[in-house]
């Protein structure tokens, strides 16, 4: 076995002994932060696999997580469908859309892409706001709690072991898409378009599924938040999100998983480390966000393997195997 399946091994372990101790004895405020950590985590995970691992500025994520919510949120209401179908219907119906606004915009490059999902976004806003029969518009829309195997999840206990369990399954599908064929075309993009056409690559083709990728985690992260969320109100769907989310993504490292989820932790334990700072966050966050753009331009998990390989290096130029090859 190889040391990179040996640390992803002790990592799941230490997760899991972490999560069960969390479940038997954490406060129930304790228990809503990680659950909402773990939200976020799959919505950072679906903005690095199009921003960070396809190469495609893009500025709908948030829509997508709002359509997942609302889907999710109506189905659990209206119906007696189990929380699984209802997440998968959220999921789809996301992916769908982003598909429908790929074909489009992947046609366009940049701040042109940028700024075509950020109206696209604008009018989701939109729609969250006044689409009342859907939504319950600017009022907000009340969410029942939902059930799963005959169990309802009615509060953030119950909801923990389902969204550590949904969050998991993202993670591991993460890891397969990197190793996988469209993986390697989509960072074959993100490197080169020129390059990767020449090489055979399909690129409007790989740019769509990755949209469609991307959308179909936001949809689970909308969800999840389904789950432990009694009242979503179109405000906290707007701007600020997308803002936190690529931040978070871009403070731990573009395109690196791991890095993602650190940026997800540091990010999101933030507010109760700096609870009595509150109307200094935002300077703070700023601040937090300007340093590591100047001082780690590759994250966090890359300054951490940068120096890991630079002290490899040393180690190999120090060992006396390399100076005998040298004479």
């Amino acid at each position: 076995m190889s040391a990179a399946s040996l640390r992803y091994l002790g990592a799941a372990a230490m997760t899991l002994i972490v999560s069960v101790g969390m479940y038997a004895g954490a406060p129930i405020y304790v228990l809503y932060i990680a659950n909402l950590i773990l939200t976020y985590t799959v919505l950072a995970i679906g903005l690095d696999v199009l921003l960070g691992r396809a190469g495609q500025f893009a500025f709908a994520h948030i829509a997508f997580y709002g359509i997942g919510i609302y889907t999710t949120a109506q189905i659990t209401n209206h119906t007696g469908i189990p929380f699984f179908v209802a997440i998968i219907a959220g999921a789809a119906l996301a992916s769908a859309v982003s598909v429908l606004i790929a074909i489009p915009a992947t046609r366009l490059r940049s701040v042109y892409l940028a700024l075509a999902t950020f109206a696209f976004a604008e009018a989701a806003q939109w729609v969250f706001n006044n689409w009342d029969a859907a939504t319950s518009g600017p009022n907000g829309l009340r969410i029942t709690s939902a059930h799963m195997f005959g169990y309802v999840l009615e509060n953030d206990r119950d909801a923990f072991p389902a969204v550590l369990i949904l969050t998991g399954l993202v993670v591991i599908a993460t890891v397969l898409l990197t190793h996988s064929s469209l993986g390697r075309n989509m960072r074959a993009i993100r490197d080169s378009e020129h390059v990767a056409l020449a090489s055979g690559v399909r690129v409007q083709r790989v740019k769509i599924a990755a949209f469609a990728i991307s959308a179909a985690y936001a949809g689970i992260a909308g969800g999840l938040f389904t789950l432990f969320q009694s009242f979503v109100h179109p405000d906290s769907l707007g701007f600020d999100l997308i803002v936190l989310v690529l931040t978070m993504v871009v403070i731990g490292g573009l395109g690196t998983l791991p890095g993602v989820i650190l940026g997800v932790l540091l990010l999101g334990l933030m507010p109760e480390v700096l609870r009595n700072l509150r109307e200094w966050q935002e300077l703070i966050y700023g601040l937090i966000l300007i340093l590591a753009v100047i001082f780690m331009p590759r994250g966090i998990w890359g300054l951490v393997t940068d120096r890991r390989k630079s002290r490899q290096v040393r180690d190999v130029v120090a060992s006396p195997s390399s100076g005998k090859d040298a004479t």
